[in-house]
C-alpha cells in the first residue's frame, strides 16, 4: 500500500509539471526524482515505510526513465541517444555529489 500511495502522487506530479513533447521538462523531473531517491537511500535513517513510500513508491511514480530509453531509442537520432546516456550521466553524477564522503 506504501509503495501503491507514494507511486500515486509521484505519478500524479509528472503528470502535472511535464507537457507532453516537453524533453527539458521530463529531463528535469527525471534527476530530481534520482536526487529523491539518491537523497533517502543514501542519507536518511528512516523507518522501512518511509523508503517504501518515497523510493519504489514517489521517485519511481515520478521518473519516467524506462519510457525514456524506449522513446529515444526508437526514434534512434544522434540527439536521442544523446539524451538518453545524458540521463544516464547526470544521474549518476547526482548520486556521486549526494552519496556520504568516507574519511580515511
Amino acid at each position: 500500500m506504501a509503495v501503491a500511495i507514494g507511486g500515486t502522487l509521484g505519478s500524479l506530479l509528472r503528470y502535472l509539471t511535464v507537457s507532453e513533447g516537453d524533453e527539458k521538462a521530463l529531463f528535469l523531473v527525471n534527476m530530481f526524482g534520482v536526487a529523491v531517491a539518491g537523497f533517502i537511500a543514501l542519507r536518511l535513517t528512516t523507518s522501512e515505510l518511509i523508503r517504501l513510500t518515497l523510493i519504489p513508491g514517489f521517485a519511481a511514480g515520478l521518473t519516467t526513465f524506462s519510457s525514456v530509453a524506449v522513446i529515444h531509442v526508437q526514434e534512434n537520432t544522434v540527439r536521442d541517444v544523446a539524451y538518453f546516456f545524458s540521463s544516464v550521466l547526470v544521474s549518476l553524477m547526482i548520486l556521486f555529489a549526494i552519496k556520504p564522503k568516507v574519511k580515511s
